[in-house]
């Protein structure tokens, strides 16, 4: 561990580059997927992308996809390799056209309006690699219809300035039990995608939730896959997983304070918990500024696989646990992942906070030092 990083902030994450390896590896086994597409957006859900993708890199990942152009430059800064694809998702600016070709990337298009435009702001020395997204019932952007799909389609093979990487949609409920609506998203894009006569060889349809549920339905030649990779299930806590992950972040902090309440005395803004005993608590330095949502008031940490529960309000750079005994200052705490024989899951750590996995990792700050392990 990197002491120098940690004496920084004595709160950070520990990121699990092997765990990273490891579940890529395991759906691509579960899926007898031949590509895996890694999507590292958001900074690879607050693992960190560069780290993160160059990891995969060296496994023989070497398609990416993330959200925006800003982060495709990011990444392309590191991983700048011939043989390495790095997809935009989601809808771009055409007038950053410039941009992204010449850092390589290759944005999701649904319309012919969007490469028309495009194609107007290039010069005949540009290639643009283009993905067709196809909308079959998420309702954010793609492609809307057979004949939506075809035009975008022809209008790519008309074009020498236009190379076609890939096809995708995304499922709405892949990751929940509402099959009628999976099975109809399916139907559609096959239906769509054939008519269109486009080949298999670029399809790209299987997300984290259909490949570990659905991959026995659906082409998974290519799969594309992110909350898998960071070890939790995006299906929680609706469906159980069907292979073995390994848990890649833990989330840990130290005391920086520690004092005996007496009888009546409380803690924090609002003076919302209040000893009825005499009773250890212990200050950490971390709060909702940190990603420690403020509603997690009650919630347990792990002091040396002991149980220990967070009391009065969270504050923007500090919290409070209420302990059994003296633990002195320095000691390490564990908020998300495991200490001795207990865990706190981020699946157990998101439903506290009535929300998914998804909103927590990625909404862990820039402030909390990330520390690699390989």
């Amino acid at each position: 561990m990197n002491n120098e990083v940690l004496l920084t902030r004595p709160s950070w994450i520990e990121i699990d580059l092997k765990a990273v390896q490891f579940n890529a590896k395991s759906i691509l086994k579960h899926t007898d997927a031949q590509r895996l597409i890694a999507v590292v957006k958001a900074n690879a859900y607050g693992h960190g992308a560069i780290k993160v993708a160059q990891a995969l890199y060296d496994i023989g990942v070497r398609d990416f996809a993330v959200a925006t152009i800003a982060e495709g430059i990011e990444l392309r800064s590191a991983l700048y390799y011939e043989n390495v694809k790095i997809i935009l998702l989601g809808v771009q600016d055409v007038n950053q056209i410039h941009e992204i070709i010449k850092y390589r990337l290759s944005p999701a298009v649904e319309s012919v309006d969007w490469l028309d435009q495009a194609l107007h702001g290039m010069n005949d020395s540009e290639i643009l690699n283009v993905e067709i997204a196809v909308d079959t019932g998420m309702g954010r952007m793609g492609a809307h219809s057979k004949q939506a799909l075809q035009d975008v389609y022809d209008k790519v093979k008309e074009s020498s300035l236009l190379q076609l990487t890939g096809v995708f949609t995304h499922f709405a409920t892949a990751d929940d039990n509402n099959q009628s609506y999976y099975m109809k998203q399916l139907k559609l894009f096959e239906e769509w995608v054939e008519s269109a006569d486009i080949p298999k060889k670029y399809w790209h349809l299987a997300n984290s939730g259909s490949s570990l549920w659905h991959y026995r339905e659906i082409n998974t030649q290519t799969i594309r896959v992110g909350s898998v990779l960071y070890g939790f299930n995006p299906g929680a806590p609706l469906l159980k997983m069907p292979i073995k992950l390994h848990s890649v972040l833990t989330l840990k902090s130290k005391i920086g304070a520690v004092h005996k309440l007496q009888t009546g005395e409380s803690v924090s803004y609002g003076a919302t918990y209040t000893a009825q005993e005499p009773q250890w608590v212990a200050t950490l330095p971390i709060g909702y500024a940190d990603g420690y949502l403020r509603r997690m008031a009650g919630m347990k940490v792990l002091i040396d696989g002991q149980i220990a529960t967070v009391v009065g309000r969270i504050t923007m750079d500090q919290l409070v646990i209420a302990m059994d005994r003296y633990h002195p200052i320095d000691t390490e705490v564990t908020l998300i992942g495991k200490s001795g024989n207990k865990e706190i899951s981020i699946e157990e750590f998101s439903s506290y906070a009535r929300t998914i996995p998804h909103e927590i990792v990625t909404s862990l700050s820039s402030r909390l030092p990330r520390v690699y392990i390989k």
